[in-house]
């Protein structure tokens, strides 16, 4: 049935009385510039809005998406909001800039989507006012065309309203080097040519209806001369408006039309524009306006049973019991059962079980999100009183995502979790009768492998699929548990224990018999559960052979007593051990003769192809779990932002947790496109596509204040060191030193074969340069070899043939790289002025400072942290004689107070003479 008359009569009512409230024009805002500078372009790209007219303006509801390559920037969407004042101009863009100016809209997504928005053609972007209607457009065309790539786009000054046709001659392009250098916040008109000046263009009523005549009221003004008169043309098609009403003047500056524009029925759109003249020939007219009578349906009038409305594109009242609130979306439905569910994109915020009134304007391709579902846009709420959320409908799980269940409330009763480790939240349901998607928009369940539940939620098309949306736990029931744990998946502790992660907790007492377990011929001696993750079981099995092995379980029980009988997991078990006689040759050597004779050893490796690494990453790169290890998102000891499935490979145009792809460790710009070392497994990990963007052909480095931070906290910025300038990207510490020798293979590896490398600002060819050669070796002195690195070493050695001899002696790094830390520190006579390294680096509990003066001079010497802060004074000018001296820092600060591990720098001074050096303080 319809909706009751009398919530639709009281909102009819009230809009009514306010019908007379200025509501100004809209035509007046446009889209005045986009930017794509030439440094800091990431960052630093905007789009402006401007107003360019005298009223105050609401953004409530408005819409900025980019477009690039002739398709939408998703995201981000823009969602405006608050107001914007005659002659403002405000900026969306990134959260955060390089160069330093205001994004009055600011979305991190920006940053992370915009690779392929370049100003080239097929970029720009579009202005969607609160109707859902694209009013202003620029997207660059043609071959040849005037692009705003390194440059700045910008409105002409002689444009004073939208189109939504992109003309090239409205605009203006300039090279531009910062965002700065362009103008974002600030945008000029040309003064208007001289006339009537019409605004506050509202109809009586503010919400036309069917059958209800409409009045329309201006607000005309005139500097230049007396307003002579004010005419209203109309018409129910656009390019016809036929009929013409006079409007006299009513009181002030108020015109209104003599005579209604008389009723029509619904769905018709009325169209209409005003044109004002005065006593100078002047003649002014606004832009076409139009309003649309609202049909007043069922909610399953206007769903009509099919694949897509047949009120798509209409304005419409409708009403309903809210069953679910997501952010500005929400799901209203007047029965049950199919058809009878509608989702509503509002700024509103009614409560679940509120019954509602709300108009608006159907869409199956709502710009701002939720595209594929009947949707209303621009929902308005126009009444509201307590109600009851109607019951969910039971259906099947192979026939509840459909069309059909849209916006509609439904449960799926004693579903199986067949999948719960999709990613993002989601997983997969089935009753028997089929698959369900089940989603994390309101609600991140945690279900386990096996087990029944009862789920409940409104259906949705989100992300190019129909998906099942739990609003609460409370919508994700329990039912009973019948299966047995299975095997999810089996890390390689060491070379006899394996970490066993279940389906789900395993019952302590059967999960601790080490003979439940078995590889091969070969049984488990012992088995320890997790205390803290109960799922998990550390296995000890002795003697098993590298390679692809099956580990079978039987007897582990979970908390409901199921038992396993034979489950298996299979995985590779990886040799770690260094073969025999492999480092041959090396005893007594360092530096230049060490690195010569471990060039000669892993020289000649198998080649493999650059597509092959797709491959070894599942054996070299892969986490206890089973999933993807990547350096750029991983938490050592806490939780990934996201995580990565092998075979979720993506380009990287898109956002941050959207895929992995093959990142060059040793960036392939630094060697051109040269063999082998471009498909060498070694320089290759897989990390988020993203990231891999944003590290780009940057050294490692250490930041000092960062301009971007990825979501694991790995960061890019200027460099902190004081022997290298420039912007550098610094992953977490936990890989540094993972990542300092693989630097370290690459350098050794290619010693040599280097021939026409273009190099870089960490290495000359193949050479490491000085400052980056310290750091390394730091890096790799403060985060030693893990099992991860033994890991890899062993799987590259499989398929490679050779070996990383950094992380088998790790040991190797300083003697090779860093001379400061082989060379003895002792009472040997001064040549001259000299600050020599600590000793020991890193340090726990102190660390020696040794220098040398050539005479007798003042002396500072001080420590500074990684942002060029100073931590504390060890020596303030202090005269001091000719010789040897030391210092030793305990790792406090001027306080007292511990500081902080990490690397720190201790710079002395001596007169004119100056240096400084690192450290790192283990804490």
């Amino acid at each position: 049935m319809r909706f009751p008359r009398s919530l639709l009569t009281l909102a009819v009512a009230l809009a009514a009385a306010v019908a007379l409230q200025p509501s100004p024009a809209r035509s007046a805002v446009f889209i005045s510039e986009i930017c794509d500078p030439f440094l800091n372009y990431p960052t630093d790209r905007f789009i402006e809005v401007y107003n360019s007219g005298p009223d105050t303006v609401s953004l409530v509801n408005w819409a900025l998406t980019a477009i690039a390559n002739n398709a939408d920037v998703l995201p981000p969407t823009w969602t405006l909001s608050g107001i914007i004042l005659p002659g403002q101009a405000l900026v969306a863009g990134n959260s955060t800039t390089v160069t330093g100016f205001t994004v009055d809209f600011p979305n991190a997504l920006w940053f992370s989507s915009n690779g392929n928005w370049n100003g080239k053609v097929g970029d720009g972007a579009k202005l969607i006012n609160p109707d859902g209607i694209v009013v202003d457009r620029v997207v660059v065309t043609g071959v040849g065309a005037s692009t705003f790539e390194n440059a700045d786009y910008v409105r002409n000054p002689n444009i004073y309203s939208p189109n939504a046709t992109y003309t090239q001659s409205e605009w203006t392009t300039t090279p531009r080097t910062l965002a700065t250098d362009a103008s974002p916040g600030t945008h000029y008109t040309a003064p208007r040519p001289p006339g009537p000046i019409i605004t506050a263009i509202v109809t009586d009523p503010a919400f036309p209806l069917a059958g209800t005549a409409t009045d329309v009221d201006v607000s005309v003004t005139d500097t230049t001369a007396a307003v002579t008169s004010v005419t209203l043309t109309w018409g129910t098609a656009s390019g016809s408006l036929t009929h013409s009403i006079p409007m006299p003047l009513l009181s002030g500056s108020t015109y209104r039309t003599s005579a209604a524009i008389p009723a029509q029925s619904a769905g018709v759109t009325i169209y209409f524009k005003v044109q004002a003249a005065d006593a100078a020939a002047g003649v002014s007219t606004t832009d076409l306006q139009s309003y649309a009578l609202f049909y007043n349906l069922t909610i399953a009038q206007i769903q009509g049973s099919a694949s897509s409305s047949p009120y798509s594109g209409s304005s419409v009242i409708t009403g309903g019991v809210v069953t679910a609130r997501f952010g500005t979306y929400f799901a209203v439905q007047d029965g049950a059962g199919a058809w009878n569910g509608l989702w509503v994109r509002s700024t509103a915020t009614p409560a679940v079980g509120d019954q509602v009134t709300v108009r608006g304007t159907v869409t199956e391709s709502d710009a701002q999100g939720y595209a594929g579902n009947t949707l209303l846009a621009n929902g308005t709420l126009m009444g509201s009183a307590a109600g009851v959320v109607p019951a969910a409908v039971v259906v099947a799980s192979g026939s509840a995502l459909s069309e059909a269940y849209e916006g509609v409330l439904v449960k799926l009763a004693s579903a199986v979790c067949t999948n719960a480790t999709l990613g993002a939240g989601q997983w997969n349901a089935n009753d028997g009768s089929g698959t369900t998607l089940v989603d994390a928009l309101g609600y991140a369940a945690a279900p386990t492998l096996g087990t029944t539940y009862d789920i409940t939620g409104p259906v949705t098309y989100f992300g190019g699929g129909y998906k099942l949306e739990p609003r609460s736990a409370g919508d994700v029931a329990w039912v009973a548990d019948l299966a047995a744990p299975s095997v999810m998946a089996i890390g390689e502790m060491s070379d006899s224990t394996f970490l066993v992660q279940f389906s789900e907790e395993v019952e302590q007492s059967s999960s601790e018999v080490g003979g439940h377990y078995s590889i091969g011929g070969s049984s488990g001696t012992a088995a320890v559960r997790d205390p803290s993750v109960p799922s998990n079981v550390l296995v000890t099995i002795p003697n098993v052979a590298a390679g692809p092995r099956t580990l079978s379980i039987t007897g582990v029980q979970d908390l409901y007593a199921n038992g396993t009988a034979a489950a298996l997991g299979s995985f590779t078990y990886i040799d770690t051990r260094i073969p025999a006689g492999y480092y041959n040759g090396t005893t007594g050597l360092s530096g230049a003769a060490l690195r010569a004779a471990l060039h000669n050893i892993i020289k000649n490796h198998t080649v493999k192809s650059y597509d092959y690494a797709y491959t070894a990453f599942q054996t070299s790169d892969v986490r206890p779990d089973g999933k993807v290890w990547d350096v750029y998102s991983d938490i050592p000891g806490g939780t990934p932002p996201y995580l990565y499935s092998f075979g979720q490979t993506v380009g990287s145009g898109n956002g941050e947790g959207a895929g992995y792809n093959r990142e060059h460790s040793w960036p392939q710009a630094w060697f051109g496109s040269a063999s082998p070392m471009y498909s060498d497994i070694w320089l290759l990990y897989p990390t988020d596509a993203k990231v891999n963007g944003y590290r780009g052909n940057l050294p490692y480095g250490v930041v000092g204040v960062p301009t971007l931070t990825s979501l694991n906290g790995t960061r890019v910025g200027p460099s902190a060191d004081p022997d290298y300038v420039g912007t550098v990207f610094e992953p977490i510490d936990p890989y540094k030193g993972d990542l300092a020798r693989s630097t370290c293979y690459v350098s050794t590896r290619y010693q040599g074969e280097d021939g026409g490398w273009p190099g870089s600002p960490a290495a000359s060819g193949a050479d490491l340069l000085p400052w980056a050669a310290h750091l390394y070796t730091e890096w790799s002195l403060a985060d030693p070899v893990s099992q991860k690195e033994r890991l890899r070493n062993g799987a590259i050695y499989v398929i490679q043939g050779n070996r990383n001899p950094f992380v088998d002696h790790p040991e190797w790094v300083a003697q090779i790289f860093d001379s400061s830390l082989v060379t003895a520190v002792g009472d040997a006579p001064v040549a001259g002025f000299a600050l020599h390294q600590t000793a020991p680096n890193p340090f726990r509990s102190f660390a020696v400072i040794r220098f040398d003066l050539p005479g007798r001079d003042r002396v500072s010497l001080r420590i500074f942290d990684v942002a060029g802060r100073r931590v504390r004074t060890l020596a303030g000018g202090s005269l001091m004689d000719a010789g040897r001296h030391e210092a030793t820092w305990d790792g406090r600060g001027e306080t007292g107070a511990l500081v902080s591990g990490g690397l720190y720098f201790y710079r002395l001074d001596a007169g004119p003479l100056s240096q400084t050096r690192r450290m790192v303080f283990l804490r």
